[in-house]
């Protein structure tokens, strides 16, 4: 989105989201009981470290790991975990990618909604994330995420559009559609990082590292591809 004045249609996509948001946080206040604090300050340090190791390869839009950490956060501590590892991704990408404030709170809103939406998919399922409950929670794991998806490149889509005056459709098409088997993927690994923490507290988190650091770079190599080919196109 551009720095200059903000269009009266993104201004009240912004209204609207920036709103939702704030209702989710109280909710994710009132709710907030005696959560796992040390698996969230983890996550949240975790997050830190995803942030800075974010891209952006198509410009205007960033990627990074985060939603994965927001969603073990939401399978562990439901709304509460999602609204503490979304606030920390948030603060941080603030000040590591400087921009005005209503992007940040922008950014803020569209992650509470779509960490919401997964944590009222497998909230439905009243399976929890406990080890003896594997493999039932991998469909809720899976539909929570794309979910997710849906909710946070859908409100994205949407704000560039407006901002750009594109085609919503060709910008999800060229932004967003690759990034959904990903999803899927980081749905499965989040409730497997909550379950091995269940089991073996920090150390299980610890072990499922590797292969999310192994998605973090298959994404990157992914969007290098996709930009590149994205950038042909249009030369063409």
């Amino acid at each position: 989105m551009s720095s200059q004045r903000v269009p009266a249609p993104l201004a009240g996509l912004v209204a609207v989201v920036v709103a939702a948001s704030v209702v989710l946080l109280a909710v994710a206040a009132l709710q907030w009981q005696d959560e796992e604090l040390v698996l969230l300050g983890a996550l949240c340090a975790l997050v830190v470290v995803s942030e800075l190791l974010d891209f952006a390869p198509f410009g205007n839009s960033r990627i990074s790991l985060s939603v994965a950490l927001i969603l073990v956060a939401g399978t562990v501590s439901g709304l509460p975990g999602v609204a503490l590892v979304v606030s920390v991704a948030v603060i941080v990408d603030f000040v590591v990618h400087p921009k005005p404030l209503y992007k940040a709170a922008f950014n803020e809103g569209v992650l509470l909604l779509a960490g919401a939406a997964y944590v009222g998919v497998f909230e439905a399922f009243s399976i929890g994330y406990r080890g003896e409950n594997w493999p039932d929670v991998i469909a809720p794991a899976i539909l929570g995420a794309a979910l997710n998806f849906v909710v946070n490149s859908v409100l994205i889509t949407f704000a560039i559009a407006i901002d750009t005056r594109g085609n919503p459709f060709s910008i999800w098409n060229e932004k967003f559609r690759w990034l959904f088997p990903h999803y899927v993927i980081v749905g499965v690994l989040a409730v497997t990082m909550a379950t091995a923490y269940q089991r073996w507290e920090l150390a299980g988190v610890a072990l499922l590292l590797v292969p999310l650091a192994m998605v973090w770079l298959a994404l990157r190599q992914h969007a290098g591809m996709a930009s590149a080919l994205a950038r042909r196109l249009q030369s063409a």
